[in-house]
């Protein structure tokens, strides 16, 4: 059996990253990935809705994750790599994010 899956380099530049301050909007903890949305507040995509794809619910889960380790509305700060085609989207790879000012780590596919 084959299982397709998309490559992260063919997506996002790992030679750059980006860091997306705002609100969240939504936290999808499921998988078979956890995607991250953020209502970006400054910069280059203020007034923009950011998607940040982060590691299954499995991973996250292993880290300590929740569903309810974020909320909507929570300020939040995290360090991407940014989406290829310049669309507001990232990749959350051993990445920090600072949620309401504590500091929480997330990694991608160990």
């Amino acid at each position: 059996m084959f299982v397709g899956h998309h490559s992260a380099a063919a997506t996002y530049d790992a030679t750059r990253s980006v860091t997306i301050t705002g609100k969240v909007a939504a936290f999808v903890f499921r998988n078979p990935h956890c995607f991250l949305y953020i209502d970006v507040g400054a910069g280059p995509y203020e007034g923009r809705r950011y998607v940040v794809e982060m590691s299954s619910a499995g991973v996250l889960g292993n880290e300590g994750w929740t569903a309810s380790t974020v909320h909507a509305g929570d300020d939040i700060a995290v360090t991407v790599l940014p989406a290829r085609t310049g669309k507001p989207a990232g990749l959350c790879r051993d990445c920090e994010l600072r949620i309401n000012g504590t500091v929480t780590k997330a990694s991608i596919l160990k």
